[in-house]
């Protein structure tokens, strides 16, 4: 993203109903109307042309200083968003609590201040919103020396700032292990200090949570399935006894199910996962979300593609088809809210599961939708991905004229995408061969090339496109 195009993501990125407040926000000063002008004119893009911008808006002086106005409209933009969402989070609560509390405390309104500082106070520790806790403590202390407590007390508010930070080091010792996840050394020491460590129960929520993802993580890279799952269900239970914690962030939780669903996936516990995919779904209404929508949607759209997953890999392609038209008609009614990334992904997932069914001219259809539209540099593995099953979609509809041109067009492709797997230089030169080739020599090409890519007893290296069965099965018949 350049940064000509910064504001017009920004204004894009708005929802109607924040787009309607700015307009309200900004039309109440006279002085602001030149912005508006502005916000009006890029608003009605589809893509950013600050050339057209100057034509429609030609004649209004601050053409002369457009990146001045335009750093100028997104601080307007942001000051009526922060009025817009003053009670989207507890940190925005808390960030404005303590604008009150340095307010009241310059003008020796003590009484006020306390007060403001006391519910603050409360609503961090319930949060555990550390580093402003840690702030809110700093102002109470002051606040303490300002009335001249007693040495007892602002001891006391001493001892409860130590802990607070402590909390807070605690936390970041964790970051810092999962961050690091999947080094060995780091690994061994965190499952080695956990013998002289407290008691998880003992630190922050976020610390526990962070603690049962480590050891989830740990378990899972070593193999270790029933302790891995021990943990994620042990995680999924502890953030179900906090219910206001998973209303104010649900990603957490979410991550939580999904990772679960993961395990079950790779176990193939099928009949498992739906129930799982029901309660991630379920998360906006039982939690209460504020905002939800560009949450919500998101979130079907995550399942959707784990659900189709979980069809294709237990080869129940009758009930993918049906889930496929579920979710093409959920992306028609939201498409403006569904992310290019998740529209590349569905698509392939539509094609994967239609070229499995046999159903080839139906396969192709989507994958026309992907190789069609231009989608830069947006997952370009399933952008590289969809045009290796294209070129198998063209050979099982006996496209061979077709094929022979889309494997040149398929290498360039690769080639600028800077996109490689094992199996894709002998897979294209397969399709070269077989777009030359009688028909009754395609078996032989077939068992060679397969020996080439496979050799005895090697797994694929991914599951987005299943070459080796299409191979074997082709080598059978």
């Amino acid at each position: 993203m350049g940064k000509k195009e910064s504001l017009f993501l920004f204004i894009k990125s708005l929802s109607k109903s924040e787009k309607r407040y700015f307009r309200i926000y900004a039309g109440m000063n006279r002085k602001e109307a030149n912005y508006l002008r502005l916000f009006d004119a890029v608003e009605q893009q589809e893509e950013y042309d600050e050339e057209g911008i100057r034509r429609k808006l030609e004649g209004q002086k601050f053409l002369s200083q457009l990146h001045v106005t335009k750093i100028y409209l997104t601080g307007l933009i942001l000051k009526a968003l922060r009025n817009y969402h003053a009670d989207f989070s507890v940190s925005t609560k808390l960030l404005d609590q303590l604008k009150d509390i340095e307010l009241l405390f310059d003008k020796a309104l003590y009484d006020l201040c306390y007060y403001r500082i006391s519910k603050a106070e409360s609503l961090a520790a319930k949060f555990e919103k550390l580093s402003l806790h840690a702030e809110i403590l700093f102002w109470k202390r002051k606040l303490a020396l300002a009335v001249s407590a007693s040495r007892e007390d602002i001891h006391a508010l001493l001892i409860t700032e130590k802990k607070a930070i402590e909390q807070m080091q605690v936390l970041n010792s964790y970051w810092r292990h999962t961050i690091s996840l999947g080094n060995p050394v780091n690994d061994g020491n965190f499952l080695k200090g956990l013998a002289r460590t407290k008691e998880p129960g003992a630190y922050t929520l976020q610390s526990q949570v962070l603690h049962h993802h480590i050891l989830y993580g740990i378990h899972v890279i070593k193999g270790e399935t029933k302790k891995a799952e021990k943990h994620i269900s042990a995680l999924i239970r502890l953030l179900e006894k906090h219910p206001d914690r998973i209303s104010e962030d649900p990603n957490a939780y979410v991550t939580a199910i999904g990772n679960k669903v993961g395990l079950f996936l790779s176990g193939k516990r099928w009949r498992e996962i739906p129930a799982l995919l029901s309660k991630i779904r379920e998360v906006p209404v039982r939690y209460k979300l504020k905002s939800a929508s560009r949450f919500t949607v998101r979130l079907w759209l995550r399942t959707f593609n784990v659900e189709l997953e979980m069809y294709r890999d237990a080869r129940q392609l009758e009930k993918g088809i049906v889930l496929i038209n579920e979710i093409h008609q959920f992306i028609v009614k939201r498409r403006k809210a569904v992310p290019p990334d998740y529209i590349l992904l569905l698509y392939y997932q539509f094609a994967n599961i239609f070229f499995l069914n046999k159903e080839y001219t139906k396969s192709l259809r989507w994958l026309n939708e992907i190789i069609n539209t231009s989608f830069g540099d947006t997952r370009k593995d399933i952008q590289s991905y969809a045009r290796i099953l294209n070129l198998m979609v063209h050979f099982e509809l006996n496209n061979i004229i077709v094929l022979r041109y889309a494997v040149d067009s398929v290498r360039r492709f690769l080639k600028k995408k800077k996109f490689e797997i094992n199996t894709v230089k002998p897979l294209l030169n397969l399709f070269s061969k077989l777009s030359h080739a009688y028909p009754q020599e395609h078996a032989e090409i077939f068992a060679r090339s397969y020996a080439e890519m496979f050799p005895e007893n090697t797994k694929q290296s991914q599951d987005y496109i299943d070459i080796k069965g299409w191979l074997e099965e082709k080598i059978k018949i």
